[in-house]
C-alpha cells in the first residue's frame, strides 16, 4: 500500500519544521524515510543535496536525536536517564542538554538534583517533566537533527507549551522536525506542512501564517 504519493518538501537547516495531519496521513513514515529506516520506493531523500543512500547511515543516525510520544524512563537517577550511563558524557554536556531542554531548573529543584530517582517509568515526575528529560536525552550527544514523533500528544496544555517553548530556544542551533496533530506546534514552527492522503496539501510559513 502506497503511504506517501507525490510528496515533495524541504527541511531547512537550523529551522523548526512542523508536519501536521490526521492519523494515518503518513507523518511517521516521513521520519522513517529521514532516518533511513524505510527506503523510498520512488523518488529520493537528500541531505545537503546528497542522496541518503550514498551516506554512511550509521554516521547519519548518530547525528539524530529522537523524542517519541512516550519515552521509556529507567527506575534510576535523572543523570542515568539522560546519559544512559555513557561515561563519555561530561558534566558540561549533561548540564547543557538539560538547559536546552528547559529541564535544568526542574532538576535542580528536585530533592537530590541529578541523583534523584525518577521512579518506575518516571512515575515520580509529571508528564511534562518526563518529556523534557526525554528531550535532554536526545540532545546530550549534540545532534544536528532533532525529531519529535507526536512528543506532546499525551500532555496537558501547560506541559505542551513548556515543551515547545524549550524547542523554540533550539532554533538556529539544531534542525528540528516535529510531527503532531496538536495546534500548539504551529505557533513555534518556521514552516508547516499539512499532509492529507499521503501528500502535502498546504505549506505555510509558521510565524507569518501566510501561504508559502
Amino acid at each position: 500500500q502506497r503511504v506517501l504519493d507525490r510528496l515533495s518538501l524541504q527541511i531547512e537547516a537550523g529551522r523548526i519544521t512542523a508536519i501536521v495531519g490526521a492519523s494515518g496521513a503518513g507523518k511517521t513514515t516521513i521520519l522513517d524515510l529521514i532516518t533511513g529506516l524505510v527506503p523510498a520506493t520512488t523518488g529520493c531523500v537528500r541531505v545537503d543535496g546528497v542522496p541518503l543512500g550514498d551516506l554512511d547511515l550509521a554516521a547519519w543516525r548518530a547525528g539524530i536525536g529522537y523524542v517519541p510520544e512516550e519515552m521509556f524512563l529507567l527506575h534510576d537517577t535523572v543523570r542515568v536517564n539522560v546519559t544512559l550511563g555513557d561515561p563519555g558524557v561530561s558534566e558540561s554536556d549533561l548540564e547543557h542538554a538539560l538547559r536546552d531542554a528547559g529541564a535544568w531548573e526542574l532538576v535542580t529543584a528536585l530533592p537530590e538534583g541529578l541523583e534523584t530517582i525518577v521512579g518506575e517509568r518516571g512515575s515520580l515526575l509529571s508528564g511534562g517533566q518526563r518529556q523534557r528529560i526525554a528531550i535532554a536525552r536526545a540532545l546530550v550527544h549534540g545532534p544536528r537533527l532533532l525529531l519529535f514523533d507526536e512528543a506532546t500528544a499525551a500532555l496537558d496544555a501547560e506541559s505542551e507549551v513548556a515543551v515547545w517553548d524549550a524547542t523554540r530556544r533550539l532554533r538556529g542551533r539544531v534542525t528540528v522536525v516535529a510531527i503532531s496533530h496538536q495546534p500548539a506546534l504551529i505557533d513555534v514552527a518556521d514552516r508547516v506542512y499539512r499532509l492529507e492522503d499521503g501528500a502535502v496539501q498546504t505549506c505555510l510559513d509558521g510565524h507569518a501564517g501566510s501561504a508559502a
